[in-house]
């Protein structure tokens, strides 16, 4: 009789961890080798900052970073400039880790004082039952044929373990009270922070984040009151120009100027947004398509008519222009396919001589 075949042995934890942590490593290893090659493909500086853009665009999960990059990269070799990598690590990757640092300290403050009120919770309660413990044994030698001296030597101990409690609760109530204010401003500070995340830096503009938080909302409120709603995205033209003669810190003057121009433009209900570069979004609810096109005109016009010099050198700049393309909500229409028909008429705007504004009605 030919004997059972002894069963495979199952892999151990420590072997099942083992051969995670190679995976995990070899998955990390491919993703750095990946940032590298960006790296040299397009001859941006090999830099830490450089390296980690590249390393989150090769991972892929932040699929806002990936679809802007995609969309410079489709622009040709050397579309994508220095500057371009330090806009999208400062909006993708620095302004999230302050905001996951902020996040986190003041989730972590919230569990140490839910772990501080657990604790004062549990000794109250073992407190409590020593307390009902002594009780019991109180009213057990409280018997009927107890001396005085006896009664008064369980009174005199019920009274000590009523005033032990009294003090308990007392402590009890005061470090609840101070927990409830410690949570109340961790709530406040984590809700900051996830404000702040949804701010630009730079120009102080509600970013992309809100935008996508807000667009969908703006839509159904336009479509459940049957009321207009304009979308326009603008683009500052030649702003690579700009940057590669004057420097950076000009061009963040330059997208400065220029939110500061729409912001001081709009009502209380409309929105502007920084989309990402030098590309804003305005969404204007409530306006008619012809409103909102006598509104973006003023804003190309100051701007046009706006001649930039350097404060410190008194270098001139000149004059700064910007191009729209500008479209009203049609019925049943998304979100998606409203901004993609105003982001086409943007570059036919580009295409045909910029400092324009293209509509749907063009």
């Amino acid at each position: 009789m030919q004997a059972n075949a002894a069963p495979e042995a199952s892999e151990t934890p420590r072997a099942a961890k083992s051969s995670a942590l190679v995976k995990d490593y070899e998955a990390q290893m491919k993703l750095a080798i990946s940032a590298l090659d960006l790296v040299r493909n397009h001859l941006t500086p090999p830099n830490p900052k450089t390296f980690e853009f590249w390393y989150e665009y090769a991972d892929g999960n932040n699929a806002d970073l990936k679809a802007e990059v995609d969309a410079i990269l489709k622009r040709g070799p050397g579309s994508l400039s220095t500057y371009d990598v330090e806009q999208f690590y400062d909006q993708y990757i620095r302004s999230k880790n302050d905001e996951d640092d902020a996040e986190r300290e003041a989730s972590s403050g919230l569990d140490d004082e839910l772990k501080a009120v657990h604790e004062v919770l549990r000794n109250y309660v073992e407190h409590s039952k020593s307390f009902g413990d002594t009780l019991s044994v109180s009213m057990d030698e409280l018997t009927p044929d107890a001396t005085a001296q006896q009664i008064a030597k369980t009174v005199q101990c019920l009274i000590g373990e009523n005033q032990r409690m009294e003090a308990e609760t007392s402590e009890l109530r005061s470090s609840v009270e101070n927990s409830q204010e410690q949570v109340k401003l961790l709530e406040t500070r984590l809700q900051k922070a996830k404000d702040v995340s949804l701010y630009d830096p730079l120009t102080q503009l509600r970013n992309r984040g809100y935008y996508d938080q807000e667009l969908p909302k703006l839509v159904i409120k336009a479509a459940l009151d049957e009321k207009p709603l304009c979308l326009a995205v603008a683009d500052i033209d030649h702003f690579k120009r700009v940057n590669d003669n004057f420097g950076h810190q000009i061009g963040d003057g330059v997208l400065k100027l220029f939110a500061d121009l729409l912001m001081k433009n709009i009502k209380g209900r409309d929105l502007v947004v920084r989309f990402g570069g030098e590309e804003f979004v305005v969404l204007l609810p409530e306006t008619q398509l012809s409103d909102a096109m006598v509104l973006l005109e003023q804003i190309r016009k100051k701007l046009q008519g706006l001649s930039l010099s350097v404060r410190t050198t008194g270098q001139t700049v000149g004059n700064v222009t910007a191009s729209f393309g500008l479209v009203q909500l049609r019925p049943d229409e998304d979100k998606s396919a409203l901004f993609e028909r105003a982001d086409q008429l943007l570059y036919r705007a580009k295409e045909e001589g910029r400092n324009r504004i293209i509509t749907e009605n063009d």
